[in-house]
């Protein structure tokens, strides 16, 4: 796909529209108790109110805190660019910032990117291309990029948008690991990974009408492929052929498998935690937590756990062991969380001693390696179980600062987890690493994540130094990380009791003290797990955002002293934890935090807070839970919003991590990198401060982007006080009479989390004011408050007491300010009274319920009584039940105030149907006549009872394949109701739900409301090991029905019993051919039989089909053969010399019915016995010949006959198929008619056609050979031929044939050789007469057969007449094309007088003839006899050749043999053997016989040349 640019041509101009919505603060409750929110509307629940929920008294109860203002906008302007791993798209194209091999370039068809125009909102383009064409967008690439995906013509119709300004194609390298794309071939385990939908759920088919899957990618091209869940897969490829994978529309991402590693009494006093511990009402222990710790194994039984370990389970696939064998990692890092320092009496105790472990052990117990489903699948299971923080010592050990996969699916747990109007949150800790200046090691490199860095524990510089080896951030795309440090160097934690190698400089039998960011960051996930303790029990925050709990570590951090730079910095991030400046405000100095606010594109929400001290700092921590990133993006921030905080003046302006020697600093930019933003004032002024948070940029694929806000400062309280009174009301007496004076008694307590003093607490007594005191009381504290009063008229009083009458105080719940007592004055009469007159039924089981009464005498005097009780009424709706009920006793005689204790019982269905149930039980005083009344209640809540029906008693299932499984599930409840089902796995197997589970496979589900009576049928997928386990085996799995209204579980056992898989091969395979056997031979065929199968087999042999002639020697014998194991049989025929050939059949068959067949054709001998012998050859010309060469040699180019004399000598007939063998491929042969069966004692005459190609050398003697071969027996004959000579040239003019008279002209000719034979001639060359024709570069031509040489002639006309110039080769009648003319068009010279030219030559020749002459008598009056050497006869050559004087000077009138001209006698070669002439070098251009290297008439060798 070619880039598509869109480029607008005009300016959008928009007009920008603010609305302020103030919204009052409401003074009533929002709703009331969770049975009245079924009629609120989805709106109202996602509305964008801030509310705070309150867990005490009434954990139901909602308050609202008022809303931020809201105010609406636009999104930032942005650059029009997309930046990602391996270059920039603009506009115009993609700038390459890495290296990409050219197979990883290829375009991805189904992939684009596309451009944004920069003034439009990311997030309004996002909805905008979705809905215009069938594509998704896969990822943001910040700025203004989207990666999308869809059909070619989907993405092409994108360029008709106005909010697109181009469209680029992708390489398929883009979704390929940088370390994949360094090597290019060798054997690698990798991990693919499917598309995700816009509700971060990852799939295996890339839908888009695109009909493929991960499935057909990782059968096709993956090795020992495995998938832990959907959308992921794991095995081993080539890495020749990852492009391949790259290309396809199903294939996400491509990266190596993930190697992971592991990366207190003083750790408590350095967070804090001695001074929280105790502050609230409620000790901050961790108590009601549970965090999930993912690491090497736990040692359950430590002693430290004291039975909080909720689950342990390995994600280590293959193993199931939890135990912590190696050095105890695991273990060490649970106890740093949560022990309870019992093997060391509290000194060695974790950060949250009370809370419930879930532990996830991963390493495999074989290699002591760490292994692990993946991230997501740990998070998820966790998440499921009720763990919501998850804690984390161990990363990738390579990739470091970079965003892996892993970090990309904790980021989408997180930011889903924390979309609080769906959702509880949860906070995730992974360890930064060991790494110090090489980075932080991934997942730590997720955004939503807390990465925890170390600080020094204890010994020197403890605890402002850093930890040595703490890895460092930032992370490659400029993030802050670490987010925070916690203790990490020198931590003393449990050791376990079963590790082999643990080993250090300090440890006693119990403990072990270990060093690393593997220690800091379970100390940091129980800080974390107080801070949700307090914001859920103190601050009444149910639920809160992993955000928040991130929020809040930040805002309590402080930087430390030693070696670091002022925070934030890339070694300790924000800081070292410290939880006293997290929850514990200072004087009147306050903490606010907000968690249930959303904000979208645009948007701007704002918070003001009323600073009543100058002096104090003022900190502001906003942090969010991102939508994920994406490995193909260099920038991973998707969903950016921006802290401001405005100075009283509202002149000065805060940006967020805008900072400058530890704190925050005016001007600056907005970050846009990271996903926390801080605000730190050091002394802030008295006034009214605005805090505003603004999405000025949404890429992700959700409305609503959630975020967290802490504030800490003065009067910046979110604490309130909340005082309550307790139960009960103390009377003395018990029974007071008229006129004595009676002592009442209340006792108040303060639940909230801030202190009230003059608090006005008010009794009544029937409305009368008693009185009203003023008390003091701080969080957690109780008092006991006393009044007197004296009664002036008998009967019940109600005595009333009030708290805050005047509605003075601000506090959590005004719904526990009130408490009412009725009080009996004496007088004659009877009371009866119940300390539980309430009943609650649990069991759905139960048939009776009883409650305990008292009858009690109200006089002085004694008396007589009886009891009785009215028939139950169901208040909802009045209906009368006439349940049986009985009092132990009915009539009482009662002494002066004597009060008996009566059980009263009440029988009912088991269980009756839901409501509440009113009984009325009336005391009778017979001597007085007077009646005292109770009303007793007894609800029925509706109750679980599920009946679980199984399929027998045990599951019959494949080792290898998939079986499917159906239970039903009926609730015999008494009322509609929903049952939660889970399925146990037994170790190496999955049972998965089909359809019940949040998604296929899951292993967790729901039936739906159940009517009372329905059943529902629950249907299961069971994935085996893919492991061939022997049959019989038994793995327990089990079924749990768990009820949604009560704590019942019913737990089925499910056993899985191994079915018999045979699988069978045999060696030879069936359908074989036993070939050439003698029809009289013996035959013994063996079977190896290889059971591959997961039984013991034992066969009983069948014989099926045998040829006629053949019988088996004895009895078919059985084969028995062990699963896994092979076994040899044999079975023996015998021919009886007329046997034929057919097929043997034999079933094998099992005693329960299993068979497997196998057949084995006879190929039996033939009796015929064949001779061939030539016959005759036959020449086109129509002669032959009995012998191959009695013809000659035989025609090249010409095809001729050959033909063989064929007779049968044998017995039977012979079926032969006929062939002729040729030497070469090019050669051309065939027989065109063969016979197709020869009879016995019959002859037969074959003719083949033979034609030698004329590339066969002349004179050689290749051989055809006639091959017959049939029913066992081949036949051939070879004939010997002789090649025919075949000579021919062809003539090639390569210059134009044009001349100028009077000038030189050189001629260049091409001379091939396309005969068989050797040329071997010299040149001849015949031109008009005064021409002077003479051949340049020698005038032999030597060519072998195919061989092409060139060859020069000069000549210069001596007129403007046409001439005609042959070359021919001397003696060469029988070579075709032995000559060759050219006819020559001569341009004649323009008309002048030639006399000049004659004299020119003359005046050349007699300088010429004067300075030889000259040297010559100079060199005679010195030397005279070097005459002869200088006039030699070389020398004259040389002259005369350079003047073409060369005949004229030698007329001996002996001719050369190789240019044909005159020798010179005397200085001449002769051949010793024949006598030949010849030129010696140098005499005459190109004449030299030497050279050639033999003589031209009798091929002497050259060396044979003599002097003549």
């Amino acid at each position: 796909m070619k880039g598509i640019l869109i480029r607008r041509q005009y300016m959008t101009h928009r007009a920008s529209l603010v609305v302020l919505a103030v919204l009052l603060l409401a003074t009533a409750p929002l709703m009331g108790p969770a049975t009245e929110m079924n009629n609120v509307s989805e709106d109202a629940l996602l509305s964008d109110e801030i509310n705070r929920i309150e867990v005490t008294p009434d954990p139901n109860s909602v308050r609202d805190l008022g809303v931020p203002m809201v105010i609406d906008g636009l999104e930032r302007t942005r650059e029009e660019t997309a930046s990602s791993t391996i270059g920039i798209w603009t506009e115009n194209g993609f700038i390459p910032s890495v290296h990409i091999s050219s197979k990883l370039s290829t375009e991805r068809s189904d992939l684009a990117m596309i451009i944004i125009d920069g003034d439009i909102g990311i997030w309004d383009a996002r909805i905008v291309v979705e809905e215009y064409a069938n594509v998704e967008i896969r990822s943001t690439i910040p700025p203004s990029g989207f990666l999308v995906q869809g059909q070619k013509d989907q993405i092409e119709i994108l360029a008709n948008l106005e909010e697109v300004i181009a469209i680029h194609p992708v390489p398929s390298g883009i979704i390929v690991h940088p370390l994949l794309r360094m090597i290019e071939e060798g054997p690698i385990m990798i991990e693919i990974l499917g598309w995700k939908d816009d509700d971060l759920l990852r799939h295996n088919e890339p839908g888009l009408d695109f009909d493929t899957s991960l499935y057909n990618v990782a059968d096709l091209w993956m090795k020992d492929n495995w998938s832990p869940e959907e959308g992921r897969f794991w095995g081993e490829i080539d890495l020749s052929n990852i492009d391949v994978l790259a290309s396809h529309p199903a294939v996400a991402w491509i990266s190596p498998l993930p190697i992971l590693d592991f990366h207190n009494n003083n750790a408590r006093n350095h967070i804090g935690i001695n001074n929280v511990e105790s502050f609230f009402i409620t000790d901050l222990d961790g108590s009601g937590q549970t965090i999930a710790v993912g690491d090497s194994g736990i040692d359950h039984d430590h002693g430290d756990f004291d039975g909080r370990i909720v689950s342990r389970t390995s994600v280590t696939p293959g193993d199931s062991s939890t135990a912590d064998l190696s050095d105890g990692h695991g273990t060490h890092v649970a106890c740093t969380v949560l022990g309870s320092g019992m093997r060391s009496s509290g000194t060695y105790q974790g950060i949250a001693p009370a809370a419930s472990l879930y532990f996830q052990a991963m390493e495999d117990d074989d290699t002591g390696s760490l292994y692990s489903y993946g991230i997501n699948t740990m998070l998820n299971s966790a998440y499921d179980d009720g763990a919501r923080i998850h804690t984390n010592s161990w990363g990738s050990r390579s990739g470091y600062g970079s965003y892996s996969t892993q970090s990309e699916d904790a980021d989408d747990r997180t930011s889903t987890w924390d979309q609080y109007w769906n959702h509880d949150g949860m906070t995730v800790l992974f360890a930064a690493g060991n790494e110090r200046d090489d980075g932080v090691s991934p997942p730590g490199t997720a955004k939503n994540v807390i990465t925890v860095g170390g600080h020094k524990n204890r010994y020197q510089g403890s605890p402002d130094e850093m930890y040595y080896w703490s890895s460092r951030g930032p992370t490659d795309d400029g993030r802050l990380k670490p987010d925070v440090i916690a203790p990490g160097d020198g931590v003393r934690s449990c050791l376990s009791q079963e590790a082999e190698s643990a080993s250090s400089n300090w440890d006693n039998s119990w403990y072990i003290e270990y060093s690393g960011t593997s220690m800091a960051t379970p100390a940091a996930a129980g800080s974390a797990a107080l801070i949700r303790e307090y914001l859920m029990e103190v601050a009444n925050r149910p639920a809160p955002q992993g955000a928040l709990i991130k929020a809040m570590l930040i805002l309590g951090a402080e930087d430390i002293a030693g070696g670091t730079d002022p925070i934030p910095n890339e070694d300790e991030g924000w800081g070292r934890i410290n939880l006293v400046n997290s929850l514990i405000p200072d004087s009147d100095e306050g903490i606010f935090v907000d968690d249930r606010s959303r904000i979208k594109s645009g948007e701007t929400r704002e918070y003001t807070f009323d600073v009543t001290r100058s002096g104090e700092p003022l900190k502001v921590v906003l942090a969010w839970s991102d939508y994920p990133g994406s490995s193909t993006s260099s920038n991973q921030l998707r969903n950016d919003l921006n802290l401001e905080v405005v100075h009283p003046n509202g002149n000065i302006v805060y940006k967020g991590n805008v900072f400058n020697s530890g704190h925050s600093v005016t001007g600056g930019s907005f970050d846009s990198i990271n996903n926390v933003e801080v605000v730190l004032i050091e002394s802030a002024s008295t006034g009214i401060w605005s805090v505003r948070v603004k999405d000025d940029y949404h890429g992700g694929s959700q409305v609503w982007q959630s975020y967290s806000i802490a504030v800490r400062g003065v009067n910046v309280n979110d604490l309130s006080p909340d005082p309550s009174f307790q139960q009960g009301v103390s009377v003395e007496p018990t029974i007071p009479q008229i006129g004595e004076n009676v002592q009442i008694g209340v006792s108040l307590q303060n639940l909230g989390a801030g202190s009230v003093s003059d608090l006005e607490v008010m009794a009544r007594a029937d409305g009368s004011l008693i009185s009203t005191k003023l008390v003091s009381i701080s969080p957690g504290e109780i008092i006991d408050l006393m009044w007197n009063w004296t009664p002036n008229q008998e009967g019940l009083v109600e005595l009333t007491f009030y708290i805050d009458p005047n509605n003075l105080l601000e506090e959590n719940s005004e719904s526990n300010n009130f408490l009412s007592y009725n009080l009996q004055i004496s007088s004659p009469g009877v009371r009866v009274s119940s300390v539980d007159v309430l009943k609650v039924l649990g069991d759905a089981t139960d048939s009776s319920t009883q409650w305990s009464l008292n009858l009690q005498n109200t006089a002085l005097f004694e008396t007589n009584a009886t009891i009785e009780a009215s028939i139950p009424v169901r208040l909802n709706d009045g209906q009368e039940f006439n349940w049986f009920k009985s009092f132990t006793s009915t009539t009482f005689n009662l002494q002066e105030a004597e009060t008996v204790e009566i059980g009263f019982s009440l029988i009912h269905p088991a269980p009756p149907e839901p409501g509440n149930y009113e009984i009325v039980i009336t005391g009778t005083d017979i001597d007085n006549s007077i009646q005292s009344v109770l009303n007793l209640y007894f609800e029925v809540p509706v109750l679980a009872e599920a009946e679980v029906e199984m399929p027998g008693g045990q599951v019959i299932a494949s080792p290898i394949d998939q079986t499917h499984i159906q239970f039903y599930v009926t609730n015999d409840g008494n009322g509609p109701q929903t049952y939660d089902v889970e399925l146990v796995s037994p170790s190496g197997w999955h049972l998965g739900l089909d359809s019940i589970g949040a998604f296929e496979g899951s292993s967790h589900g729901s039936t739906g409301t159940l009517a009372v009576g329905e059943t529902r049928a629950v249907d299961v997928t069971i994935n085996p090991p893919g492991a061939m386990i022997p049959a019989g085996s038994v793995f327990d799995a089990a079924v749990n029905v768990r009820s949604r209204v009560s704590n019942d579980v019913w737990n089925i056992d499910l056993p899985i019993v191994v079915e018999a898989i045979d699988q069978l091969s045999m060696t030879p395979i069936s359908d074989g051919i036993e070939y050439e056997v003698p029809p009289d031979s013996m035959l013994e065929l063996s079977i190896i039989f290889q059971n591959n199968g997961n039984r013991d087999l034992e066969l009983n042999p069948i014989q099926r089909a045998i040829p006629g002639g053949w019988s088996l020697v004895s009895s078919l014998q059985p084969v028995i053969i062990d699963a896994g194991s092979n076994a040899e049989w044999t079975v023996t025929l015998q021919g009886n010399g007329r046997a034929v050939s057919g097929d043997f059949g034999l079933s094998f068959i099992s005693d329960d019915g299993f068979t497997i067949d196998w057949n084995r054709t006879l190929d039996v001998l033939s009796a015929a016995i064949p001779s061939i012998a030539f016959h005759q050859v036959a020449f086109s010309d129509g002669s032959t010949s009995d012998s191959p060469l009695g013809l000659g040699s035989h025609p090249v180019s010409q095809p001729f006959d050959l033909s063989w004399l064929v007779e049968n000598e044998g017995t039977s007939p012979w079926r032969p198929d006929t062939s002729i063998l040729l030497p070469e491929e090019d050669w051309s042969g065939n027989c065109p008619s063969t016979p197709s069966s020869i009879a016995p004692g019959a002859s037969v005459i074959i003719w083949c056609t033979i034609s030698i190609p004329i590339s066969v050398e002349a004179g050689t003697e290749p051989i055809v050979t006639l091959r017959m071969i049939g029913e066992g027996i081949t036949a051939e004959h070879s004939v010997s031929l002789q090649v025919a000579a075949l000579s021919a040239v062809e003539w090639e003019l390569i210059s134009e044939p044009v001349a100028f008279q009077g000038y030189a002209t050189q001629l260049r000719i091409n001379i091939e050789n396309v005969g068989n034979a050797q040329i071997n001639h010299r040149l001849d060359v015949s031109a008009p007469s005064g021409w002077d024709s003479v051949i340049k570069d020698g005038i032999l031509v030597i060519l072998s057969p195919g061989e092409k040489t060139s060859i020069n002639i000069e000549f210069t006309p001596d007129s403007g007449s046409d001439g005609t110039i042959e070359i021919s080769l001397s003696n060469a009648l029988e070579i075709e094309g032995a000559s060759y003319q050219l006819n020559i068009d001569v341009q004649p010279s323009v008309s002048e007088d030639s006399s000049f030219d004659y004299a020119l030559i003359m005046i050349i020749v007699l300088l010429v003839i004067i300075i030889i002459g000259g040297t010559g008598f100079y060199v005679y009056r010195n030397n005279p006899s070097t005459v002869d050497n200088i006039l030699s006869s070389e020398a004259v050559s040389k002259i005369a050749g350079t003047l073409n004087m060369t005949d004229e000077e030698s007329s001996s009138g002996i001719e050369c043999w190789v240019c044909s001209r005159d020798i010179f006698v005397g200085n001449a070669l002769a051949c010793s053997e024949c006598g030949a002439r010849y030129h010696k070098a140098g005499q005459v251009n190109g004449c030299d016989i030497i050279s050639i290297g033999k003589c031209l008439h009798c091929n002497a060798e050259s060396e044979e040349l003599v002097d003549a």
